[in-house]
């Protein structure tokens, strides 16, 4: 038997469930660190791509020196490079800017290695490494940091090369993109609900539903979620994973439709114990989704070194 419960109500709802999306923190762009041999050109390109990177995940408020004029003008009354490179100085001016977190980077890296084909063509290769680094404002604590490299892997070479140097150098910056988005997912995942309404059911197996986040989350199509359903140990709510899915349809703001992947008959279950729950229950024991970063054959192989 096949249950489909109303659309139309569940966008009535939706506003309910949306209030439990996660607010968006502000950030604020540190000025790179740049190592001899990076010129100025490629060193500006590569932190304004993690910068756009940032921006498109849709996780954070940006903030950095040449877009916020407020903390601009802040900035330079107190003579902004002995203020921004002073870390208590520096995190006293984001904290009055509504600054949460602050990232700085390192380019390690940026060269182009050339070499020449059987046919005598002539190729370029970027050698591209740099590293970010986040941390609290509020305590100077670093939550996260992690070093990129554009040749660790199996399959190093192909995606970031080309005969143009230029191209060489373009590919490379433009993979920043998946960098920043896995260190985004894995460090800072986005969270949010599985709406209790018109999910897709068939033979006690949950099929598809629809979860509280949308385009103002930075939700796409194909993007990956865990599924973690609540269960009270001597009267303390814990979470563990009972399944995944996948988004096929981003219906609004904070609405997308799913497929679930794995653990249909689970979230069934979960979904069915969670509608018996009564109102108050309900709302301290909400079946929970957690975003997962997409495999990536290339990022996994130079995980592995090779």
């Amino acid at each position: 038997m096949l249950k489909k419960f109303i659309l139309s109500a569940a966008l009535v709802l939706a506003a309910a469930f949306a209030s439990n999306a996660q607010e968006k923190h502000r950030i604020y762009i540190n000025d790179f660190n740049v190592a001899e041999g990076v010129s100025e050109a490629d060193a500006a390109n590569i932190r304004q791509a993690v910068i756009d990177a940032i921006h498109k995940s849709q996780k954070f408020e940006l903030a950095t020196s040449d877009m916020e004029s407020a903390l601009s003008q802040e900035i330079n009354r107190r003579s902004s490079e002995a203020a921004m490179h002073d870390a208590a100085t520096r995190n006293e001016i984001l904290m009055a800017a509504g600054c949460q977190y602050v990232m700085s980077g390192d380019i390690i890296k940026c060269s182009l290695n050339k070499s020449t084909l059987d046919d005598g063509t002539v190729m370029y290769e970027c050698v591209l490494s740099y590293s970010i680094t986040v941390a609290e404002v509020a305590t100077s604590t670093t939550v996260a940091s992690q070093r990129f490299d554009s040749n660790n892997g199996l399959f190093s070479g192909s995606w970031n090369s080309s005969t143009s140097p230029e191209t060489a150098t373009a590919n490379a910056i433009k993979h920043i993109e998946k960098d920043i988005e896995g260190f985004i997912i894995e460090n800072f995942p986005t969270e949010g609900t599985i709406i209790p309404m018109d999910y897709e059911v068939k033979k006690d197996k949950m099929l598809s539903c629809y979860i509280d986040l949308g385009t103002s989350h930075g939700v796409k199509e194909g993007d990956l979620f865990s599924v973690l359903a609540a269960k009270v140990v001597i009267g303390q709510v814990t979470y563990s994973e009972i399944g995944k899915i996948k988004v096929e349809e981003v219906v609004s703001d904070n609405i997308s439709r799913c497929k679930v992947t794995k653990g249909q008959k689970e979230l069934f279950s979960a979904m069915e114990s969670y509608m018996a729950l009564d109102e108050a229950s309900q709302s301290q024991q909400p079946i929970k989704i957690k975003a997962e970063a997409k495999t990536d054959v290339l990022g996994a192989m130079g995980k592995l070194g090779l």
